[in-house]
């Protein structure tokens, strides 16, 4: 093996829940399967994902910098910084500090703002946390990925307005509110822009923004939405966006495996709080890796 072609490094700053099929336990094998080394940064850990009955948790707040600092000590270069779901103000403030400390001119920020969903923000957190999020990680980033309600939250656009262009067959005036929002999100400083989650009955419409263009990508929903598929999406188009991909072609790619791990979950009965069973298609993301230097920007 040559220089060329030793694996691209992502760190990959989440949560790790180890029951539920989300956050580190699903972007680890997934960006491994493409051909990265995943390298994990936990910032809590779990028995499972809060979206059962209880759980045990074990806040890695304060373990972060120290965590952070013994990788600075090594002078690891990484190709990729991948952020997820957080619950403070101070694990946003290691985030932000560990993206200033690694990145370089050619590393790959890629930002989820996980923050909001459903027109309102999680429990527990304020438009404070938000305003926090945009201006600790949002401006640092290359690449963001908010829902909808997160990319309405980071650009003051009324999500219930936009919400009520849905029901327009056509989609002018919704294309038209999402290209507005997209200008808004690019003043913020990313170059590249994935809105996800614009939900219209039997299909989800995507929004994707690089250098030179806007564009849509409806595809067919196939069951629940479930946890973890959020984790799934970013580490899928993080990823390929290290290996050379096309901004459209690692979103559309993302799309087709999660679409295919939604359907056979629900063919099989898995509960939507148990997330996806992506184990058994892990090949499509591998012959996913070999084509990577067949595509082009």
């Amino acid at each position: 093996m040559n220089r060329h072609e030793i694996p691209k490094k992502i760190a990959i700053i989440n949560d790790l829940s180890g029951y539920g099929h989300c956050s580190l336990a699903v972007a680890i094998p997934v960006i491994s399967a493409l051909g990265v080394q995943a390298c994990p940064v936990p910032t809590s850990i779990l028995s499972n994902h809060t979206g059962f009955p209880s759980e045990y948790k074990f806040d890695f707040t304060d373990h972060m910098t120290p965590y952070m600092e013994a990788w600075e000590q090594l002078k690891i270069h990484f190709d990729g910084i991948l952020t997820g779901y957080m619950n403070y103000d101070a694990q946003v403030r290691a985030t932000a500090s560990f993206i200033e400390k690694f990145k370089s001119e050619d590393t790959l920020v890629f930002v989820d703002p996980a923050m909001a969903d459903h027109g309102r923000l999680y429990r527990g957190f304020t438009e404070d946390y938000a305003n926090y999020i945009k201006d600790h990680l949002i401006r640092q980033a290359t690449v963001i990925k908010p829902n909808i309600t997160e990319a309405c939250l980071l650009t003051g656009f009324d999500y219930d307005l936009v919400m009520d262009a849905t029901r327009d067959r056509t989609m002018r005036r919704l294309k038209s509110y999402l290209i507005n929002i997209v200008t808004a999100l690019k003043e913020l400083g990313p170059r590249d822009i994935v809105i996800t989650g614009v939900d219209r009955g039997e299909r989800i419409l995507n929004t994707l923004a690089d250098e030179h263009e806007v564009k849509f990508i409806s595809v067919r929903k196939t069951g629940h939405n479930r946890p973890g598929t959020g984790d799934i999406f970013s580490s899928i188009v993080a990823s390929s966006l290290l290996l050379g991909m096309s901004l459209e072609h690692a979103v559309r790619k993302a799309c087709d495996f999660i679409a295919v791990a939604i359907e056979i979950s629900e063919q099989a009965g898995v509960p939507v709080a148990e997330g996806v069973m992506f184990e058994k298609i892990m090949s499509r993301l591998s012959s996913t890796a070999d084509q990577a230097k067949y595509i082009r920007h």
